[in-house]
């Protein structure tokens, strides 16, 4: 074994620790005044000044709303923060204190600002808002003809503008009178309208909040802005400086001396560098016998110097660290034993080291190829000599101990994985006792181990609810097999009874007998309510709680059997909601299913004993009728089905009045069998739509006729999708003020085989009924967009074309990139294409929309909102949706010149649009009188038979392409 040299005396070492320790002092005077440090300090405290100042002057841009939010002051206060820490840290070095009161008022200022924001924060809601109101109120109260929702109030008008003066310049000494007209303002509105009224009352509180927080946060502002923080970091920077001018020629006093005691330090090595050799070889021959004893034992050994390098390892410690002979002499022990980690942190033996401790325990070493082990480990200090109490290293002895840990490794897993267990577990002895019980069991029985140890399951736990020939099936399975499962009604501590399933295995001894048994058991009690909830819902609706279509089938069936049976009379009354679809397209789907609760509620009111109510789908209700005498029973109950509607249902704030249509057929007259039945009782409901709606029909063998007519209307119309017969007629729409072409709309028409060209009006409705509308859509869109390409290549100048598009194709997530599709197939430019909707069907699903609006908008695809002014929230939607387009419905084009209030609207729409960025459109212009009255109005584009009906593609080269109003139309 080799070994690094070694010395004996330790005289010469005391020498060279005094010289070091007088060299090190030495060093230390000589450098006491670092300049770099001194510029890092300058650099700081700069730095921090500039900061507060910058953070000052953003304080007074977010009082005046030049700055809008707060992460310019978020960002200013963590660096001021983070740079504070460190200018503290250099302070300290030189024991100073200085920065206690300059922290304090850091932290004076911090807890300001959260104050600040706070405050401004409501100070700028409630201006906002209060502005707000005040605007839209004085606007509403201002209407030119003196019939303005808000009565006119000039106490409005001057709380408006005390408010803003208040905001501008206001003193405390301001709020009393400002008060005092907001309190009266609240007091003149008692007889006004009542959400007019709530308006005023919402500004009024809002501006109090204004004269409540105004003065508040000029108060912080000053506050923030005056703190003596600065001051306070200058005056500590001012006494840091005279410190280290202090320390600098202290400094320059100790370099003269380092340098005379660096030659006698010199000197002083050399001498003990020639004793050093001579200990060494003295002690040379004591080595080789040492090693020999240390390399028979069986652990491994390691001594190591003060420094903690290894001087000494016996061939057992080179072989369980995996190093070869001779290799870890010299090396640093941490370094070996420890690579790549803190070892303070992570052993308790690299402790000891450090404390010169004595140490006895376990500790993990990493062999050199990087796989740690466990081991045993036994050390203790080395002492200079007789006499000398000073360490001089340290020695250890360690064995591998991997086996130990892995099965105590194995012990703990199942013991955590018994307490950690789920499902509840119970071990018993070999005659039913209970030896322990986990967590999980104590969760679900409500009884603790000391309740349960020592106890029979059966004594606690039974509930009575199973026979003796239950437990005796359990115990024979358990004897012939070994094992059982099953489910098991069982009783908790509290009482109450439970669903459980249980797993019973007996563990057997070497000798084959049974030393005890498993138990393993889970709460089904949710699984139980889970069953039978869907039980409930396979046969009920899940919307109203009524009969699903399955069970009111399985009922239908057993009423035609006793009625057969009986010779008796029964009725189906099939209903349906009229106009349900509205509610959804324009209140939203969630409104809609409240209608269909409340309707579902009040139908139940008139049921009899042994009725049955039920809910198809959709907005269609069914009622069975299993006794009835004469049709006039069910003309009764009809009667009190309809009475349900006669009072409004509220759907949130909204009252809204609903309607159905009923349709009633008869057992035995008009079906012996249910499918005959329900489909007789659809036809009946049909007529009675027909007929006006609100009212119910007996089924007439006539009505089934034109049910056949609408079906094969229905299936004609499949065909033409599929067998090329709809064509696109376009409109040209024309610049008012130009008498050019803008643009055409593409109209759908049906050639039909038989009934000639049919107009949309009279098989759109049934297309979107069938299902159809998707199909059609598409087939336009591309339609209109080759049109469109097949001009352009002809020289035709036609700028773009628009494609009517319905609230079906909306409700698609993928119509988006369906348009696109077809735009980059087509090969034209996205802005010739403009898709056209009503407003109504913005309703449906307003978030979708948004989002199909927003990716098209960004391709360049043009939007126009149809018939506008005739659905709902025109305002909000124009507001909110990207539109380049609004047209203006032909009802108020048609009544332009007599009626003022349809000019008024024109006007209005007009003038909103222009406001939004968006060009209007006016349909259904017929004469040059209206043309005259839209240039004037500033209407952007015009459309109607003035100028062309409806043509085929190929008559649109032929068209005028301008128009002047002294001409009527061009001939087509």
């Amino acid at each position: 074994m080799t070994r690094l040299p070694s010395w004996k005396g330790a005289a010469p070492w005391l020498l060279v620790l005094i010289l070091t320790v007088i060299l090190v002092g030495l060093f230390q005077r000589s450098t006491g005044a670092d300049v770099a440090e001194q510029a890092r300090v300058e650099a700081l405290v700069h730095e921090i000044v500039a900061l507060d100042a910058r953070l000052n002057q953003d304080l007074l841009k977010l009082r005046h709303r030049q700055l809008q939010d707060y992460d310019a002051v978020a960002a200013a206060d963590e660096r001021i923060s983070a740079l504070l820490q460190r200018l503290q840290a250099e302070l300290q070095r030189h024991g100073s204190e200085a920065m206690t009161p300059v922290l304090a008022l850091w932290q004076e200022k911090r807890e300001g600002l959260e104050r600040f924001k706070q405050q401004n924060a409501l100070l700028r809601n409630s201006q906002d808002h209060f502005l707000n109101l005040s605007s839209q109120l004085l606007r509403a109260s201002d209407s030119p003809d003196g019939r303005g929702s808000v009565p006119h109030s000039a106490l409005l008008a001057t709380v408006g503008r005390e408010i803003m003066e208040f905001l501008i310049r206001g003193e405390a000494d301001d709020m009393p009178a400002v008060a005092a007209d907001l309190s009266a303002l609240q007091d003149q509105v008692v007889g006004w309208p009542l959400e007019v009224r709530r308006q005023v009352l919402l500004m009024t509180a809002h501006g109090q909040q204004v004269l409540r927080h105004r003065l508040d946060v000029e108060s912080l502002l000053n506050e923030l802005t005056g703190s003596p923080f600065a001051g306070s970091l200058e005056a500590s920077y001012r006494d840091y400086s005279e410190i280290y001018r202090q320390d600098l020629k202290q400094a320059e006093s100790y370099r003269l001396l380092l340098a005379l005691f660096a030659l006698f330090l010199i000197a002083t090595v050399v001498y003990i560098m020639v004793e050093l050799k001579k200990s060494a070889l003295e002690l040379g021959h004591s080595h080789a016998f040492l090693d020999n004893i240390a390399n028979t034992l069986a652990e491994g050994i390691l001594a190591l110097d003060r420094g903690g390098r290894i001087t000494f390892a016996n061939q057992r410690a080179e072989a369980l660290l995996g190093a070869a002979p001779g290799g870890l002499l010299g090396r640093d022990a941490a370094t070996v034993l420890w690579p790549g980690a803190a070892p303070a942190e992570v052993s308790g033996l690299a402790r000891a080291l450090a404390t010169g401790a004595v140490f006895e325990g376990e500790d993990d070493f990493v062999r050199s190829d990087g796989s740690a082990f466990p081991v045993a480990v036994l050390g203790a200090p080395l002492r200079g000599g007789e006499g000398d109490a000073d360490q001089a290293g340290y020695v250890a002895s360690f064995r591998d101990i991997s086996e130990i840990k892995q099965a105590e490794a194995r012990l703990h897993l199942a013991a955590r994985v018994f307490d950690s267990l789920g499902e509840a577990m119970v071990v018993t002895d070999a005659r039913g006792r209970i030896q322990s019980v986990n967590p999980a069991f104590s969760e679900v029985t409500g009884y603790s181990e000391a309740d349960a140890r020592g106890r029979a399951p059966g004594h606690i736990l039974a509930s009575g609810q199973h026979d003796p020939a239950f437990y005796a099936q359990m115990w024979q399975s358990l004897q012939e097999q070994g094992k059982w499962q099953g489910e098991v009604i069982n009783r908790r501590k509290s009482g109450e009874t439970y669903p459980e399933w249980l797993s019973i295995t007996a563990i057997k001894d070497g000798a084959g007998q049974v030393s005890q048994y498993v138990g393993l058991f889970t709460d089904i009690t949710d699984r139980k309510q889970a069953e039978a909830h869907i039980h409930h819902l396979a046969y009920h609706d899940p919307l109203t709680g009524l009969p699903n279509r399955r069970l009111f089938y399985d009922r239908l069936e057993n009423a035609l059997r006793q009625a057969h049976r009986s010779r008796r009379k029964l009725a189906v009354l099939l209903l349906d909601l009229d106009r349900f679809k509205a509610v959804n397209d324009t209140l939203g789907h969630d409104q809609g299913d409240l209608l269909l609760k409340e309707v579902g509620a009040r139908l139940s009111l008139c049921l009899r004993e042994g009725d049955t109510l039920a809910r198809l789908g959709g907005d269609e209700f069914v009622l069975l009728l299993p006794e009835v005498l004469s049709a006039e029973d069910a003309s009764i109950v009809a009667g009190k089905l309809l009475a349900q509607f006669d009072q409004p249902v509220r759907l949130g704030e909204r009252e809204i009045f609903a309607s159905t249509s009923i349709g009633i057929a008869l057992y035995p007259a008009d079906g012996e069998d249910g499918e005959s039945l329900l489909k007789h009782a659809d036809v009946a409901m049909y007529a009675a739509k027909d007929g006006g709606r609100a009212a119910y029909r007996f089924f007439i063998a006539s009505h089934n006729e034109r049910s056949l007519e609408r079906l094969e209307l229905e299936n004609d119309l499949r065909r033409a999708v599929e067998g090329e017969q709809l064509l696109l007629y376009y409109q040209p729409q024309i610049g008012a003020s130009s008498g050019r072409i803008a643009g055409v709309e593409a109209l759908v028409r049906w050639r039909h085989p038989t009934r000639g060209l049919v107009m949309p009006d009279s098989f759109i409705a049934l297309a979107e009924n069938a299902g159809l509308i998707d199909a059609i859509g598409h087939w336009c869109l591309v339609a209109a967009c080759r049109q469109l390409r097949a001009w352009q290549e002809q020289g035709v100048p036609v700028p773009r074309v628009a494609v009517n598009v319905s609230a079906r194709q909306l409700r698609r997530w993928d119509f988006a990139q369906e348009v696109l599709q077809v735009v980059t197939q087509s090969g034209i430019d996205p802005a010739g294409l403009e898709l056209e909707l009503t407003e109504s069907s913005l309703a449906d699903d307003p978030e979708q929309i948004l989002a199909i609006f927003s990716t098209l908008r960004q391709a360049g695809v043009r939007v126009s909102i149809d018939d506008f002014g005739t659905g709902y929230s025109s305002l909000s939607y124009l507001s909110r949706y990207p539109v380049d387009e609004v047209k203006i419905d032909r009802s108020f084009v048609s009544r332009l010149l007599d009626d003022r209030e349809a000019r008024s609207v024109v006007r209005a729409v007009i003038l909103l649009a222009h406001g939004l960025g968006m060009r209007t459109v006016a349909e259904g212009v017929e004469t040059e009188a209206q043309w005259q009255v839209l240039s004037d109005l500033d209407c952007d584009e015009l459309q109607g038979y003035l100028f062309s009906k409806p043509v085929p593609p190929h008559q649109i080269p032929l068209l005028k392409g301008d128009w002047q109003r002294s001409e009527s139309r061009l001939p087509v």
